[in-house]
């Protein structure tokens, strides 16, 4: 076959690469959605102070999505097997496999920024491939930090693939955040489809469950460390959850004002805007689908909260951009205010749907 695409949506959210490569192919599936809202809730942030490392918990979605058939293939493995990689992501795609694996970014011209100036490892995903053209139909945040979908010569993504084997040396360039140690989480390929009942959840399709959405939003409201309920997986982490993060958002404010030598972390102001656009989804999604009665009532407070969080995300690229430390003043206050809406409007909905999770077992 001389070319072929595994469908993609652009996805209606753009965080961090592996969630977002996962909802760019799930997100035209329906059975994907009872199990995203009904998870897709809790914030974590490490306590570092200088990178806030803003995650939406649970972070890597491949691995406990129920509606995703998941292979993990470690390099040393496949190199073994299937000595070209160009042939085995093709042969991959063939049979209806996304492709996700560490390259390095200097090889790789989709990278303006790397190309040929600074090697740096970080995943890619690949959807589809053209032998006429010798290209991979790839997606990835390429420039800018804009997620894109890209044309990726075969060329140029063999040697970027056969680098991370060739330069695994730990080195970094500080200046650039440029590393060349291998991501934990991605250290190997992964092959993903999509199967509304996985090989990991085969018994019956995935619903809305209420009752852990209740559950979770309390988490979320109280601060309680949500992955100390899944030590069967990995060690409860020790980062900050839940609305505690505005506390850490704060401080981080508070200190690029004082401090020179701290960058304002806009990707953590990027993943608060976004997880509000979530929350005002999962209430339209509540209400449509008619699990919540009483959703529409929330929708426009949820609304304004998100209004309240790209304004901040702008404030923060704002002054990204000119390094004026005015434009940051009324931030912390923004950030208090916001908090205080949410509790607001999130306590009324977590007491609803915990009653009525409550009405449905009884």
């Amino acid at each position: 076959m001389a070319e072929r695409r595994l469908p993609v949506n652009y996805p209606f959210v753009t965080t961090y690469p592996q969630p977002t490569n996962i909802i760019a192919m799930l997100s035209m599936h329906d059975a994907f959605y009872p199990w995203f809202y009904s998870n897709h809730i809790q914030l974590k942030c490490s306590h570092k102070p200088y990178a806030l490392d803003l995650l939406i918990y649970p972070d890597n979605i491949q691995r406990v999505c129920p509606v995703l058939d998941y292979q993990h293939l470690t390099r040393e493995s496949l190199a073994r097997w299937f000595p070209s990689i160009v042939a085995f992501v093709r042969d991959s795609i063939d049979n209806g496999l996304y492709f996700q694996a560490t390259v390095n970014s200097y090889y790789i011209q989709a990278y303006p920024y790397y190309y040929r100036q600074y090697h740096r490892f970080h995943e890619i995903f690949i959807f589809g491939y053209d032998t006429r053209l010798e290209i991979f139909y790839a997606a990835d945040f390429f420039a800018g930090g804009k997620y894109e979908f890209r044309e990726i010569p075969f060329a140029e993504f063999e040697q970027a693939y056969v680098s991370v084997d060739e330069r695994n040396d730990g080195r970094i360039d500080y200046e650039h955040a440029a590393s060349t140690d291998l991501n934990n989480h991605l250290s190997g390929i992964e092959l993903l489809r999509f199967n509304a009942r996985s090989v990991f959840h085969a018994k019956r399709p995935y619903t809305v469950d209420i009752g852990n959405i209740a559950d979770v939003l309390e988490d979320y409201m109280l601060a309680r460390n949500t992955s100390k309920k899944y030590t069967a997986f990995e060690n409860a982490s020790p980062d900050h959850f839940g609305m505690s993060i505005y506390a850490m958002l704060v401080r981080h404010v508070e200190l690029v004002q004082r401090k020179d030598d701290v960058s304002c972390d806009v990707r953590s102001f990027h993943l608060l805007a976004e997880h509000k656009k979530i929350m005002f989804m999962r209430m339209q999604y509540l209400g449509e689908t008619g699990v919540y009665a009483n959703a529409a009532r929330y929708l426009e407070k949820l609304k304004e909260i998100e209004t309240q969080s790209q304004k901040l995300r702008n404030i923060a690229i704002k002054y990204r951009i000119s390094g004026n430390k005015r434009v940051l003043e009324h931030a912390a206050s923004a950030l208090l205010s916001m908090a205080d809406s949410e509790r607001e409007v999130l306590s009324s909905i977590q007491i609803e749907l915990a009653q009525l999770a409550e009405q449905r077992s009884g």
